[in-house]
């Protein structure tokens, strides 16, 4: 919308927008001259920096449009923040052509009252307030775990004195689904984890004449820490966002609600098998981890040592003992039972759209591999400590 049209001659000859604040007689007056348009919008704002700050003081401030010779949506807009910015109650626009009023009618109306400044940015006031949010995030997400095993343990226990209740198809499903379709990416992960990780033992130990001591510390490392960790955090990235993805598109299709009203407990039908299974399974899991990170293992020493297999496991015989096979199989359960607690809990926060599904699928994974990462450095310092 233009009050009147513009040739490419009339543009490049434009009259160049203008704006200077007198007073007189007790009464602030903004005098506006030339062009304001959309092709002259650069200098416009240079025109409004230039103005800067005009104080009403408690006066009326007056905004004369006499001198306006052509006016668009866009300088109507810049005409409108203008008397906004220096006050909205007391700031008129006067001698302005009909079609220039209605303009700045129409563009007032679709335009917001007032021209929020932006708050001053406080770093410290910020990162204090982050680091608040944050940790009551953390106490919440805490809570909310908490109170969620307690349920699921009362369901367990209803399901122990009424075996009957248990949903015996569903364990074995969630078994083949958690534990057999894993057994390939984990043991290629951890098979390639445990030749890098030999490797660069050797290296780094072939300045002392060491090198057959990374056999010693591969098989110890893997024992210990590789493989549960690879193996839980793998578990984790597949199962937590499954049982997330399944128990939420349920949610949202109200499949939960319809549950609860047959008589049927969610928790005892979705949740226990799921986390029954996981904590069968990622044992299981864990002593294949091993298993393959010792195989990868192996390889490298042919490859970089020169090393047969029979000196290769007379040299992990000597080095490992069973300890240091029990201390990563006794974190498997504990990890299991927290990856299926998060990924059933934030299935059952889902709110009911794709964008909580997907939102709540990606704060699984994020929880759950966060939370076995924390309980396996728990462990290991406690075992450690224990001299176990």
């Amino acid at each position: 919308m233009q009050s009147r049209a513009a040739t490419p001659f009339d543009q490049a000859h434009a009259p160049a927008p203008f704006c200077r604040a007198t007073t007189e007689a007790g009464v602030t007056r903004v005098v506006v001259s030339g062009e304001w348009t959309l092709t002259l919008l650069g200098r416009i704002r240079t025109c409004l920096n230039e103005l800067g700050e005009v104080e009403p003081r408690g006066r009326p401030v007056e905004i004369d449009l006499s001198q306006l010779q052509a006016l668009d949506t866009a300088g109507a807009l810049a005409l409108v923040n203008l008397r906004n910015r220096i006050d909205g109650k007391t700031a008129a626009f006067i001698n302005e052509r009909r079609e220039h009023r209605i303009l700045l009618d129409e563009v007032a109306r679709a335009a917001p009252a007032t021209t929020e400044i932006p708050p001053r940015r406080r770093p410290f006031a910020e990162m204090a307030r982050w680091t608040v949010s944050a940790a009551t995030a953390i106490g919440r997400d805490a809570i909310r775990l908490t109170t969620f095993l307690g349920e699921t343990a009362a369901a367990t226990g209803r399901v122990v004195v009424r075996p009957s209740k248990f949903r015996g198809t569903s364990f074995i499903h969630q078994i083949q689904q958690t534990g057999l379709t894993a057994v390939p990416i984990i043991a290629l992960v951890c098979f390639l984890i445990g030749g890098v990780v030999l490797q660069q033992g050797a290296y780094q130990l072939s300045g002392f004449g060491a090198e057959n001591m990374s056999i010693d510390m591969l098989g110890i490392l893997a024992l210990r820490e590789v493989g549960i960790i690879l193996a839980a955090v793998m578990v984790a990235g597949r199962s937590a966002s499954a049982f997330t993805a399944q128990i939420g598109a349920m949610k949202m299709r109200e499949e939960i609600d319809a549950m609860r009203t047959l008589g049927i407990d969610p928790t005892e039908t979705l949740v226990i098998p799921r986390i029954l299974a996981l904590i069968v399974v990622l044992p299981l899991l864990v002593f294949v981890a091993d298993m393959m990170c010792l195989a990868g293992g192996a390889l490298m020493a042919k490859i970089y040592l020169s090393l047969d297999l029979p000196i290769y496991l007379q040299r992990l015989n000597t080095a490992i003992k069973l300890k240091h096979l029990y201390s990563g199989l006794i974190k498997a359960p504990f990890a299991a039972l927290v990856i299926g607690l998060v990924g059933c809990l934030e299935g059952m926060s889902v709110q009911g759209s794709a964008e909580s599904l997907g939102t709540q699928v990606t704060t699984a994974v994020v929880k759950a591999i966060f939370l076995v990462l924390v309980l396996d450095a728990v462990f290991a310092i406690f075992l450690s400590a224990s001299g176990f």
